[in-house]
Formats: C-alpha cells, sequence, structure tokens
C-alpha cells in the first residue's frame, strides 16, 4: 500500500515516526549519513594549483592527509574492499613509517578563489620506481577534465612511465587504453 493511500491521520503518524527514526541515526557521525554522503572538501589553508592545473601535494600537511584518506574510504566503500588504502597518521598498518606520497586533485567542475578536493590519490616507490597504488575522483568530476588534466600532472611530477597498480577499475581500465598509456605500467605484477 502506498503512503498516500493512508488516511490524512495515520500518514501524518508514519511520517511522524520516520522523522524520529531519521533524527535518531542519519547526522551523527557514524550515522547513515556519514556513510553515504560523499563530500568535496574546500580547503581554506591550501594554495591553488597554479595555472588552472589540479594537483596538491598533501604529504606532510595533516589536514590534508586527513581528506585524502576520507577519498580513500570512499574509495574502499566503492571498490569493496576491506580496508581503505591510506591512513593520515604518519605510521601504516603494521607499525612502520607510512611514506606513500599522496595528493589532492581540486575541482574543475566547481570554482572558487580556493582549492575544492575532488580527488586524491596515493603513490609508493617500488624497487626505485614510482608506483600509483590507487586514486579517486568525485562521482560529479568523473567524465570530465579533472581527470585528465590531474593524469598530465601525476606523469609530469612522477614520470611518464610510472607504474600503475592493479587491479583496476572498469572506468580506469578504459582511461588508460583511451590515453594509450602501455599496458606494461599497470600489468607489470600479473607476471
Amino acid at each position: 500500500m502506498s503512503l498516500n493511500d493512508l488516511p490524512a491521520a495515520t500518514r501524518k503518524a508514519v511520517i511522524a515516526e520516520r522523522r524520529e527514526e531519521l533524527a535518531a541515526w542519519w547526522p551523527r557521525a557514524d550515522g547513515a549519513g556519514a556513510r553515504t554522503t560523499i563530500k568535496m572538501y574546500p580547503m581554506l589553508h591550501a594554495d591553488k594549483p597554479r595555472h588552472g592545473g589540479a594537483l596538491i601535494r598533501a604529504t606532510d600537511d595533516m589536514r590534508l592527509r586527513k581528506i585524502v584518506e576520507a577519498f580513500g574510504k570512499c574509495w574502499r566503500r566503492e571498490l569493496g574492499y576491506d580496508f581503505p588504502p591510506f591512513d593520515a597518521d604518519f605510521v601504516d598498518y603494521e607499525g612502520s613509517p607510512n611514506k606513500a606520497e599522496v595528493v589532492l586533485f581540486d575541482a574543475q567542475e566547481t570554482m572558487a578563489t580556493f582549492p575544492i578536493a575532488a580527488g586524491a590519490a596515493g603513490l609508493s616507490v617500488v624497487e626505485g620506481r614510482h608506483q600509483l597504488d590507487w586514486i579517486w575522483l568525485h562521482p560529479f568530476e568523473r567524465g570530465r577534465r579533472l581527470m585528465t588534466l590531474a593524469w598530465s600532472e601525476l606523469e609530469e611530477a612522477y614520470g611518464g612511465d610510472f607504474l600503475i597498480q592493479p587491479p583496476l577499475s572498469h572506468a580506469m581500465r578504459g582511461f588508460l587504453e583511451k590515453r594509450g598509456v602501455d599496458r606494461e605500467r599497470w600489468e607489470h605484477r600479473r607476471k
């Protein structure tokens, strides 16, 4: 039975019950709102990337590292992994110093005089060579110019031959193929 089919008094009571339920679990820090809302993060204390770029290094700034960690949690949920790929603490899950290089991407579809984080990536060094361990973009920025701009800047900053850690999402594989990225860069672990 539809809510609209109920008598007015019953419908009003049901809606009141739903409001009470919503107030009890949605807004809390551990509630559904926190788990299901994908945010972009205004970074008032950070400088806008130069010349309309997208890349903001976040390795040494704890406030920025926390934003990277939040995007890592989005990556984990979206791809179904058990753990996020990055923890903002300067110690990794095994108690070793966290040497991951992390970057944030400035939104290109949302303009402001300050940067607005719309995605992040984490890189490590494997056998003396940079490796992209993970990358995540806010859904509102996907399929637009941010990934293309961010990718160019990643290649400029870390070399045009950095490795890419599999497994990859279908969208990432499609992006790499469309861009003409050498398959050896992302299939290196499967051999």
